[in-house]
């Protein structure tokens, strides 16, 4: 290598260590000495969410007190669907007691309508069976009645004019006067009846009450304005609805652990409502084999009329075999949130309560049965719960 071309790969040598030296003072800093994008400043923790915190004032407005949390052991409860029926012989029907023609009562008669005993529905004009030569008969009757009629105004007339000539007695003119009263009355019906033939030949001219059997709602009306209905014929059907079965369809491998039950909770199927309280009743066994079902008929009063056949309840039949520990705290203490959700407030410290997620497994009068979300002797709010809720949501006192 000569002298010139040693100097020219020296001279490249350089400027590339030179071009390298900078590039590498313009290119990125390091991990750590970069600036972060974002900061996340955490001043409320998770769980003061949840947290309500009240003045002496505000907890003695609030009305809260505490009731710590026990442990109770249940039966296992099962849900079960039960039918409202009739019960059987409770439905009875007024039937015509001879054949006749029909009127209603009352004006207002109609199905679905509430009924008492003893109210006048129907009013039936008997017919009568036809007779031979009725018409000549009548017609007979008013002739002989019409004779003694004229006979009995000759008589009255003669014994006043004696006894204006003083040759009678007012005794004799009284006798006539009864004597033609009689005779007049025999005629009068008689031609009524001849008229009554023309206009109703086959109608008595007495008519017949028809009253309702019992107290409850028409089922059916089965006779209408001017109907003429034979013997035995119905006429108006009546259920009594102040008590009504339930038909509760159960397993049938369950049946012998639920036969024992004489008394059951029932509930509307949407859970509101009032609790009832219904009675075991002995009933013809009956059971669906598709389904492997047996029915369980229990009785339970329906004074206000609310509980209609083929209408729904939910049956709570609890078995006597199997039972589990629950924590139990007062109904009052359980809150729910839009979503169904429910909750209680446990005294955490003092004037401080925390809302805390729970497990409902059942509600027994005033009594809540907690399946989980609660440890026995906790202290929860069970008076002033809901106004709790409504001061941590900004809707309380």
């Amino acid at each position: 290598m000569n002298l010139t071309t040693h100097h020219s790969f020296l001279l490249a040598t350089i400027a590339l260590a030179a071009l390298l030296a900078g590039c590498s003072q313009n290119g990125p800093t390091p991990a750590a000495a970069q600036k972060a994008p974002a900061t996340v400043d955490n001043r409320v923790k998770e769980t003061d969410l949840t947290l309500v915190k009240l003045t002496p004032e505000a907890e003695q407005r609030l009305g809260i007190e505490l009731t710590a949390a026990a442990e109770s052991e249940v039966s296992t409860v099962s849900a079960i669907a039960g039918e409202v029926m009739l019960i059987p012989g409770k439905v009875l029907m007024a039937t015509a007691p001879v054949t006749g023609t029909v009127h209603f009562a009352r004006g207002n008669l109609g199905v679905g309508q509430s009924i008492r005993k003893g109210d006048l529905v129907f009013r039936l004009t008997p017919v009568v069976s036809p007779q031979r030569d009725l018409r000549v008969t009548f017609e007979a009757d008013v002739q002989s009645t019409k004779a003694r009629l004229d006979t009995a105004t000759q008589q009255l007339e003669r014994a006043r004019q004696l006894l204006r000539d003083l040759a009678g007695s007012q005794r004799n003119v009284e006798a006539a006067e009864q004597e033609f009263g009689q005779a007049k009355a025999t005629y009068d019906a008689a031609v009524e009846r001849r008229g009554r033939l023309k206009t109703h030949p086959f109608e008595a001219d007495v008519d017949m009450m028809i009253a309702a059997p019992a107290t409850g709602v028409v089922r059916q009306v089965q006779a209408g304005e001017d109907q003429v209905v034979a013997s035995g014929a119905p006429l108006i059907e009546v259920a009594d609805l102040s008590r009504v079965w339930l038909r509760v369809p159960v397993y049938g491998g369950d049946v012998e652990s639920l036969a024992g039950q004489t008394s059951v909770r029932v509930k509307d199927v949407d859970g509101q409502g009032p609790t009832r309280r219904a009675v075991r009743v002995a009933a013809p066994p009956t059971a669906d084999p598709l389904a492997v079902t047996t029915d369980l008929y229990f009785e339970l009063a329906n004074t206000e009329g609310r509980l209609a056949p083929g209408q729904r309840l939910t049956v709570f039949l609890p078995s006597r075999n199997a039972s589990r520990k629950g924590i139990a705290v007062p109904t009052a203490a359980v809150l729910y949130d839009i979503y169904g959700g429910t909750w209680v407030y446990v005294s955490s410290a003092t004037r401080e309560y925390r809302r805390q997620r729970v497990d409902l497994l059942q509600s027994e009068g005033s009594s809540a049965i907690l399946a989980r979300g609660l440890s026995v002797g906790t202290k929860v709010v069970s008076a002033g719960a809901a106004e709790l809720f409504g001061t941590e949501f900004g809707a309380g006192k």
